[in-house]
């Protein structure tokens, strides 16, 4: 891990046992996975600094730093705390291998790192795609290497949107869907018939005017 990433890391635990109170730790909890923390995310603190919460003034020890150490140690090997650090790794690490930066990642392990996450559901689909194309463009011989990597992966792609698109059932994926074709069938039954509009409107203005009404009561928007 780089040095900046550990500055990140040192500052984000100082700043929360500084306060040294059980508040400050809950709130940099919080605010790591931008939700409140629950009682079953507060940091069991060693029992020498549990003892030492909210001192007064004339009770502060001189010798604070064992003390930060130990609960820096307690905070960093929290779970929530350890995952966002790691998002924030893995981001920092990319942004630093595509900037040309004297990152520690290779090109294979950021190769690694694009898959990764994106099996892991941090990017779209679309978003690894122009990682992965971008990858490409850093590790091609030439044009015409880059041409015929760039179409396979293209193809990779394109036949996993057509296999999720054969799958995809929006009456069961889409709430409302249902319903709204059920409006669907009835309104256009019912504009054919007509001869007259209101207002004067043609019937594909009117029609138009009516499936729009038909969305909003079926999606409740």
């Amino acid at each position: 891990m780089g040095a900046h990433m550990v500055s990140t890391k040192h500052k984000l635990a100082l700043w929360a046992v500084s306060c040294l109170t059980a508040g400050a730790v809950v709130a940099v909890l919080g605010l790591t996975r931008g939700e409140p923390a629950g009682s079953d995310d507060l940091i069991p603190l060693p029992p020498q600094v549990a003892g030492k919460l909210d001192p007064a003034p004339e009770a502060i020890a001189d010798d604070t730093q064992p003390l930060q150490d130990q609960a820096v140690e307690a905070l960093l090997e929290h779970p929530r705390v350890q995952e966002y650090l790691a998002e924030e790794t893995d981001k920092r690490a990319l942004q630093d291998y595509f900037a040309g930066g004297d990152g520690e990642i290779s090109d294979d392990e950021a190769w690694a790192l694009i898959e990764r996450i994106e099996h892991e559901g941090r990017v779209l689909a679309f978003e690894a795609l122009t990682l992965k194309l971008a990858w490409l463009d850093r590790n091609s011989d030439n044009k015409d290497d880059y041409d015929q990597r760039s179409a396979e992966i293209l193809a990779q792609y394109r036949q996993r949107s057509e296999r999720q698109l054969q799958q995809y059932d929006p009456y069961e994926e889409v709430p409302g869907f249902a319903r709204y074709k059920e409006l669907e069938a009835e309104i256009v039954r019912e504009v054919q018939q007509m001869e007259s509009f209101p207002e004067g409107v043609s019937r594909q203005a009117y029609l138009r005017q009516r499936l729009q009404a038909a969305r909003q009561e079926a999606y409740g928007h």
